[in-house]
């Protein structure tokens, strides 16, 4: 015959199973939920295939980037032209001009800027009513390390280089188109910073025939001797050497002929 008391325990035990066992069906059923609805949310964002045919754009037109590969664009006092890339000679891709009237009619400035150049030109920007020229290169040795030209026409031409262009150090050249040359110089083993050559702009043949030194200048068009320059002084300048005492060092020489 069973105890009361122990009757009593065992129907304790009873309920505890049992509520262990309703709490892992409970944990299951969120297991399942939750995997449906994940597995109901994968369903939903596969979208079907779309009805028309696949994309397909020829590469060639997509380097266009425009038909036939050009582009005009019209603004306040400027026109815009773009070129794809590789189709034209000079190797343009985009040029802007520049006018001074609404009408377009006036040219202020021409910007062209270059790719894929041998020279490594990147732009250009003339000047008409100027007679100017400014071009600026990237960094090359087929373009001796030009950096920056200026050229006005018949009378002055500046060329900046970039510092590491050879073991020289010149930095900079200006040719003052028949009367004077000069260059700089920028961390030389000798310290020469400036060199210089004056010429006679105006010189006649008797002149000529007495003078020991002359040189055939292709810019200099200033008189009936297209070509022929005369050189009337040289002159280089260093720099101070910490190193070396300074009576002992050489600031400037002039040479006059």
């Amino acid at each position: 015959m069973i105890q009361p008391q122990e009757k009593k325990r065992g129907g304790e035990h009873g309920e505890d199973d049992a509520a262990a066992d309703n709490h892992d069906e409970e944990e299951e059923t969120d297991e399942n939920g939750e995997g449906g609805a994940a597995k109901k949310d994968e369903d939903v964002l596969d979208m079907p295939p779309p009805w028309s045919p696949k994309l397909f754009v020829n590469k060639d037109k997509f380097i266009d980037l425009c038909p036939n590969g050009e582009k005009t664009v019209f603004y306040k006092k400027c026109k815009v032209d773009f070129y794809a890339e590789c189709t034209q000679v000079d190797g343009i891709v985009k040029r802007i001009t520049l006018y001074e009237d609404f009408k377009r009619l006036i040219v202020q400035e021409v910007r062209s800027h270059f790719k894929n150049r041998k020279d490594n030109l990147v732009l250009r920007r003339r000047f008409p009513y100027q007679f100017k020229l400014v071009e600026h290169y990237d960094s090359s040795p087929s373009s001796h390390y030009w950096k920056k030209i200026i050229q006005i026409d018949g009378r002055v031409r500046k060329i900046y280089y970039y510092h590491h262009r050879n073991k020289d150090g010149l930095i900079y050249r200006e040719e003052q188109i028949g009367r004077k040359t000069f260059e700089r110089y920028k961390g030389r083993e000798d310290k020469l910073i400036y060199r210089s050559v004056t010429f006679n702009p105006a010189w006649t043949e008797t002149e000529r025939r007495d003078k020991d030194l002359s040189i055939v200048d292709n810019h200099h068009v200033g008189n009936s001797h297209k070509g022929d320059s005369i050189i009337i002084k040289m002159t280089q300048k260093f720099d101070l050497d910490p190193d070396l005492p300074a009576d002992n060092q050489i600031r400037k020489t002039e040479f006059n002929i």
